[in-house]
């Protein structure tokens, strides 16, 4: 039998003090910190200060690994050689001090003299109510021969401190990764690409005894980083780090200040609470939050019902797009690939002039409600952009790419050929430029005032890592920091000033950094096991997302259609052939009309906590194929929960991908939601159906349903 757990906080702060030191005398130089149910322990030895423990007092459980991470890691350059140094050893000096609410630690006088006079400072204040620590890091460096490269900060080596804990990464929309502790991984992304979307992740135990850590970088400029989670097998370790390059790094003697905060927080709950902490932060702080509700995207777009992806050709596509529009009975979006002569990734940016045609056909478009949105690519420059010839790349563009720190562009290569068979090398041009600012504004307004596009999609803005670029012609900080995104910043809100009303930019992948600037992201990569929406607690309503690869068999098709439904997406990205698959198209339609008549929950409104049956759902599997086999299991009926707080209305989704009929049971609880009401009207909503009659319920109640096989229904509730 289980010994009780002690309830007073002096008492849960003994027992912690205990597992530490069996006598209740921790060494002389240990120093420890209380925030909440948050305890922490450092060790200030002669060369430098370490964390020892890092704990939950509520749930009495050590959290740290064994083998702790140092708190901060950082490389600097000599001329010759990188210089690492770390918070736990190579100083010759430290000080730890505590004060009410914060604790200051520093370290002076590097054992190395290579290093010169680096000093390093960590403040946390202390947030006791949410068991919350808010880390600022500084580090001088001045009248040093070397430059500041990296810092690794925040990291934490967690142990595995539950049989149920799992790992959250920012991929995509949200990834867990169980068995992490015990499997051999790695997740090491740049953030503010498609692969890393927001600046936190988390640890955590799934289950009734719900919680872990949060570990975000809070900062309000979304600066350059690497996200990382490692595990190591032998010790059941992972840890979580974040790894800066420093701006200016190219100069002796620069600093690094950590751009805002960093955030250890206790987490009470899942990957939905982390994505609620991190929202609220964002609400406050985040230069990319936009002004709510989105009235700068223009109505038509908010209510767009299916997006459809087709390459143009002169006198193919527009009765197939027309015949799609009339199945769907919605408001249809297509995306044009493929308008202009150039080929495909070749001859960048030289995209005019469009193929035959191509303006008549978006005008015949607009007669029967279908709107056009022609793709362009946002970063790269074709280094022979005419044919094999280097036609305006050196002449006009070089100066303006982005720089090594060999003085040579930075290049990508995505598969595309020269007539002579050689690769086409594009180079990613800086978006800080006067030239590629005005480049990218020239193309996008012809698109729209001479072509008549509703909208334009600028490609691999929010999909590509930032490029380090250290070109000082430029004016941008060398390296690190924060250019890259003032640069598409002042490029698309340039564009935007310009646009006639009603028009709309959309952009790949859904890097947060550029939410403020676009109407729209193309989520297509959405496609892997274990995601979570969490992308959508935190941005759902301030963001239109669209587009999933409909690749994979029937099956496989419902199952994304289905996860656009639940996670708020436009849905789509569909060939308009694939109303010809009758085991896909019925289901297809079925979620596209059902998802219309709510679309203002996904515009104007927030995510809530998915709803969850009592008991095992079964489950359905089936291969994705993205970029070769990619099977996915999902429950059979996936559900999802949308606010409109304003409104006082809320509305529960859900949907049956599989062939069988499930029945399961509900359990409604309006404080799993946050919101507030003692009794609300019930409206059930079918698609293609009469809605059920409105019914009275209260703040909690319990229902069996039977959801019948490929097919989709929407609990309203008013109040």
């Amino acid at each position: 039998m289980s010994q009780p757990k002690p309830r007073r906080k002096s008492d849960r702060i003994a027992q912690w003090q205990h597992t530490l030191a069996p006598d209740g005398l921790l060494p002389p130089d240990w120093s420890t910190c209380v925030c909440g149910d948050l305890a922490i322990a450092f060790e200030q030895a002669d060369a430098g200060i370490s964390i020892r423990s890092l704990y939950d007092l509520r749930l009495q459980r050590e959290m740290l690994a064994a083998t702790p991470a140092p708190l901060f890691v950082i490389t600097l350059f000599n001329g010759d050689d990188d210089l690492p140094i770390s918070a736990d050893a190579g100083w010759g000096q430290t000080e730890l001090r505590k004060a009410a609410g914060g604790i200051t630690l520093k370290w002076s006088e590097p054992l190395d003299e290579r290093l010169g006079r680096l000093n390093v400072w960590l403040h946390a204040t202390m947030d006791a109510q949410h068991h919350m620590l808010n880390w600022t890091m500084t580090a001088t460096n001045s009248l040093s021969p070397c430059s500041v490269r990296r810092v690794i900060f925040p990291q934490a080596a967690l142990r595995k401190f539950d049989g149920r804990a799992v790992v959250f990464i920012p991929s995509g929309p949200g990834e867990l990764k169980r068995n992490a502790w015990d499997e051999s991984w790695k997740y090491d992304q740049p953030y503010g690409q498609a692969w890393c979307s927001m600046q936190f992740m988390a640890a955590y135990a799934e289950g009734a005894e719900a919680g872990g850590l949060y570990l975000g970088a809070h900062d309000p400029f979304g600066s350059a980083k690497e996200l990382r989670a490692l595990s190591d097998p032998e010790t059941h370790t992972v840890t979580l780090q974040y790894d800066i390059p420093a701006p200016e790094l190219l100069r002796p003697g620069n600093g690094f200040r950590f751009s805002g905060e960093a955030c250890w927080q206790l987490l009470r709950g899942d990957w939905f609470d982390a994505a609620q902490i991190y929202r609220r932060w964002c609400a406050q702080n985040a230069r990319w939050w936009p002004v709510r509700p989105r009235e700068d995207t223009p109505m038509w777009m908010r209510e767009v019902g299916a997006w459809l992806q087709i390459n143009y050709e002169p006198g193919e596509n527009v009765q197939a797009i027309r015949r799609f529009r009339e199945y769907m009975g919605v408001t249809v979006a297509v995306h044009w690939y493929n308008w202009h002569q150039i080929p495909f990734d070749n001859d960048y940016p030289h995209y005019f002039p469009e193929k035959t045609g191509f303006a008549d056909v978006i005008r015949e478009l607009h007669q029967w409600g279908v709107a056009s949105m022609p793709y362009i690519n946002g970063r790269l420059w074709d280094t022979r952009d005419r044919g094999a010839e280097d036609f305006e790349f050196t002449r006009l563009a070089l100066p303006a790419a982005t720089k090594d720190m060999d003085g040579k562009p930075f290049v990508e290569r995505y598969g595309s050929i020269e007539a002579d068979g050689s690769p086409v090398t594009l180079a990613v041009m800086c978006p800080t430029t006067e030239l590629w600012q005005e480049r990218v504004r020239e193309i996008t307004l012809r698109l729209i005032n001479a072509i008549g596009a509703d909208g334009v999609y600028i490609d691999q803005v929010a999909a590509a890592k930032p490029v380090l670029c250290v070109d000082p012609s430029h004016g941008h900080p060398l390296g690190g920091g924060h250019w890259w995104n003032e640069g598409y910043w002042d490029m698309i809100d340039r564009i935007r000033q310009a646009l006639p009303p009603g028009r709309m930019l959309t952009t790949e992948c859904n890097a947060e950094g550029f939410i403020r600037q676009f109407d729209g992201y193309l989520t297509w990569h959405w496609q892997h096991d274990t995601m979570v929406p969490a992308f959508q607690a935190v941005y759902g309503g301030l963001i239109l997302t669209f587009g999933r690869s409909y690749s994979g068999d029937a099956l496989a098709q419902r199952m994304k259609a289905a996860q656009q439904y639940i996670f708020g997406e436009q849905i789509g990205w569909f060939a308009p052939a694939v109303i010809d698959q009758p085991d896909v198209a019925v289901f297809l339609r079925r979620v596209i009309r059902l998802r219309n008549g709510l679309s203002r929950y996904f515009s104007a409104g927030e995510m809530l906590r998915p709803p969850k049956f009592e008991g095992q759902l079964p489950q359905v599997t089936a291969d994705w194929k993205w970029y070769g086999e990619c099977r996915v299991t999902t429950d059979a009926v996936l559900t999802g929960a949308w606010v409109i707080r304003g409104e006082h209305r809320m509305v529960m989704l859900f949907a049956n991908v599989s062939d069988a009929e499930v029945r399961a049971l509900l359990h409604f609880d309006r404080r799993d939601h946050d919101i507030d009401f003692d009794n609300a009207q019930l409206t059930v909503h079918f698609p293609d159906e009469v809605d059920a009659p409105a019914e009275t319920v209260g703040a909690r109640f319990h229902r069996t349903v039977t959801f019948a096989p490929q097919t989709a229904v929407a609990w309203e509730l008013t109040w």
